[in-house]
């Protein structure tokens, strides 16, 4: 049986976007992938079971039809609703939904409106540094090294003791061609924190760019083995483990082998930008939390758990991370907000079919007092 595959055109705020599904019923695999103007912008891919039918012992038509079509849904909704919170919390004086919505629009690369929502991050708190160097990310993977810049040293004025800002300065000084101040970045990167990996591939690249002669005309280069060592420790990083980053440092290394010098130095800044612009934090918490406060739609207990489920998978990945265990436990108090609501309705209930029943009055009564006090508990933890 073939893939079954859908095309879709969505158009917000004048822009037009592409959306195409599809799926691998051999690989049992769906997904859905967005484009603007023939650039890819982000992808959605999941795994579905397959049901089979005992006669041919065939994967169900029908079935393929629907999981494709509701995967396509969901990421045409997932589109309309992040632009409709972006519509709506725009006025809103409080930093943290902006930095949440910023965060979801950069992993999508929708770059301007996570600037936007960055920008307005870094006015509403100006001592919040990760709001700065989100920023700076994405000024520089939108190809505006000078405003990256700018970000950074904002950054870097509140914490230079950062190593990670030290080195994203040095990024942002390699883009401008600044050798000098790139190094002197990268070394008090590694002073820092001397098993940075990053930074000790970033001065590798430096130290390979400061050699090439631009008055030389050979297109031909010798790669330095500095540069190789640090290059090989972070291709093998486990950070870096991934499809995505297995064909990027294929895409490298055959550069690197052709060793035209145009090629080289093309691949070698793009892989050092790609590495800095990187972000395997996660975000189904931040937009769990976006639609659940600025949605304009209730979620309802199925979608809780289908983000809860989300997350759990992620407990390997961030398990080290202090604000995932704050964030995993504010969901299961909404967890129990919604089975706090579901109880006083099934009370409710009761009493109706029998309004003398002592104890559904008894426990209606008790909820109906704390109900108020719970609901405000957990918008002041959101907020």
């Amino acid at each position: 049986m073939k893939g079954i595959g859908l095309r879709g055109q969505l158009k917000i705020d004048g822009r037009e976007f592409s959306i195409t599904t599809g799926n691998d019923p051999q690989k049992n695999v769906i997904r859905s992938e967005v484009f603007e103007s023939g650039k890819y912008l982000f992808g959605n891919e999941d795994f579905y079971n397959i049901r089979e039918v005992t006669t041919d012992d065939k994967p169900d038509e029908d079935y393929l039809k629907q999981v494709t079509e509701n995967t396509h849904k969901t990421t045409v909704n997932e589109i309309k609703v992040l632009f409709r919170i972006f519509e709506k919390i725009k006025q809103l004086r409080q930093y943290l939904p902006h930095y949440r919505l910023g965060k979801v629009f950069y992993t999508r690369n929708f770059l301007p409106e996570a600037m936007d929502n960055f920008k307005r991050v870094v006015e509403l708190n100006p001592k919040f540094v990760r709001g700065y160097q989100r920023l700076g990310q994405a000024c520089l993977q939108a190809g505006q090294p000078e405003q990256a810049l700018d970000a950074f040293k904002k950054a870097y004025a509140l914490h230079p003791e950062y190593p990670d800002i030290n080195n994203a300065l040095g990024v942002t000084y390699t883009a401008l061609n600044n050798l000098q101040m790139a190094s002197r970045f990268f070394k008090e990167s590694l002073k820092l924190k001397d098993d940075f990996k990053e930074a000790n591939f970033n001065l590798g690249v430096v130290l390979f760019l400061s050699t090439l002669d631009e008055k030389s005309k050979d297109d031909r280069v010798i790669i330095p083995a500095r540069f190789m060592r640090s290059y090989k420790e972070i291709s093998e990083d486990p950070r870096y483990g991934s499809k995505m980053w297995e064909l990027q440092f294929e895409r490298t290394n055959d550069a690197l082998d052709s060793g035209k010098r145009d090629v080289v130095v093309e691949k070698v800044l793009e892989l050092q930008k790609k590495i800095l612009c990187f972000d395997d934090s996660g975000d189904v918490m931040d937009l769990f939390f976006l639609q659940f406060m600025y949605g304009g739609q209730e979620i309802d207990n199925d979608g809780i758990q289908h983000f809860t489920e989300m997350i759990n998978e992620e407990v390997e990945q961030h398990q080290n991370y202090a604000d995932y265990w704050n964030e995993l436990g504010i969901i299961h108090l909404i967890q129990c907000r919604e089975y706090f609501l579901k109880a006083l309705s099934e009370f409710e209930k009761s009493k109706k079919s029998d309004p003398n029943f002592q104890a559904a009055q008894k426990n209606t009564q008790l909820l109906q007092r704390g109900k108020k006090g719970f609901l405000i508990l957990l918008r002041a933890i959101l907020k």
